[in-house]
């Protein structure tokens, strides 16, 4: 045995892009299946299978939601809304909009279409100076983004982030207790609020409201604190560790092959065929109700409204 032989040394990370960021998508998807944020994130694998069937439908419906952001976003700014004569399901939910947006969203400043990011070190702290930090160490600094539909700042009083939700039922609000989004948004807020003309905020000011079109009437209200933000860096900060420890495939492991696993992930993912998990997509009904988020796909709006992004100024994306 040659004893000189070079030790073989473990495969580098990922080469993530520059500016990647970790946000509630990636987050999500490696908690529900490390595989899917490997195969998504990682290698960026594109995969030519449907979300949901039927697919013409779920197409529509991500269209549908994509629209309904625009408008609320162009009226959010202060522009004339074209609402008349607007098709099902986009009447519909306008109406529940104008008839029940909260009347508290106009007693401060309110920011659009808001893109935020967080840079943080392997201890979930904001870096005093990078220059100090060791880049070339996978994970030594790492940023984490949110985009928010609405932030709205009251003066002396909360700072409310809304996400306007079109979803064909209301979730109970132990389910998305859970998810990356209710933990994540008001961390990054927290975390980048310093380098704003509002300035650092306190967690306690907080609130972070899901708005929705079935119930406009009924948000699920969730009160940020302090507390809630230690607890959200130690998980973000786990989290991050845990993903960056990884060097391969093999690190990111199926979900188990259970029922229950094939109902609630599998059966939506688009990578079930590849990991043998399935062929036919899930209903789109139950898609829509849980996992979808129709806000991000600005690409589905092309020539569907008579306006353009530079309507309304200077937004943050």
């Amino acid at each position: 045995m040659n004893t000189n032989a070079p030790v073989p040394t473990a495969a580098p990370a990922w080469p993530f892009p520059d500016d990647f960021a970790f946000s509630q998508s990636s987050l999500q998807a490696y908690e529900d299946c490390p595989r899917r944020f490997w195969l998504a994130y990682v290698q960026q694998l594109p995969w030519p299978a449907l979300e949901a069937a039927p697919a013409l439908e779920y197409e529509q419906q991500l269209r549908w939601g994509s629209v309904f952001h625009k408008l609320v976003e162009r009226a959010e700014t202060g522009l004339h809304v074209p609402a008349a004569n607007l098709p099902t399901p986009l009447a519909e939910w306008w109406d529940a909009y104008a008839n029940h947006r909260p009347r508290d969203l106009d007693l401060g400043r309110r920011e659009v279409e808001f893109v935020l990011n967080a840079t943080l070190t392997r201890s979930g702290q904001s870096p005093p100076d990078q220059a100090e930090q060791d880049a070339t160490v996978p994970g030594a600094i790492y940023r984490v983004a949110a985009k928010y539909d609405l932030i709205a700042i009251v003066e002396d009083g909360p700072i409310i982030i809304v996400d306007w939700k079109t979803g064909a039922r209301r979730p109970r609000p132990e389910t998305i207790q859970r998810k990356w989004q209710t933990a994540l948004y008001p961390f990054v807020l927290v975390e980048s609020a310093a380098n704003l003309d509002w300035g650092p905020i306190d967690p306690e000011r907080i609130e972070l409201r899901y708005w929705f079109t079935a119930e406009p009437e009924n948000p699920i209200i969730f009160r940020y604190s302090r507390l809630r933000h230690e607890e959200t860096r130690t998980r973000l900060t786990a989290t991050v560790r845990e993903i960056f420890a990884g060097v391969g495939e093999r690190d990111f492991p199926k979900i188990p092959d259970t029922e229950a696993n094939r109902l609630r992930f599998c059966q939506f993912c688009i990578y079930r065929s590849r990991c043998d998990r399935g062929i036919s997509a899930g209903p789109l009904d139950e898609t829509l109700n849980d996992t979808l988020d129709t806000s991000l796909d600005e690409n589905l709006l092309a020539n569907a409204l008579d306006f353009t992004l530079d309507d309304v100024g200077e937004l943050a994306f």
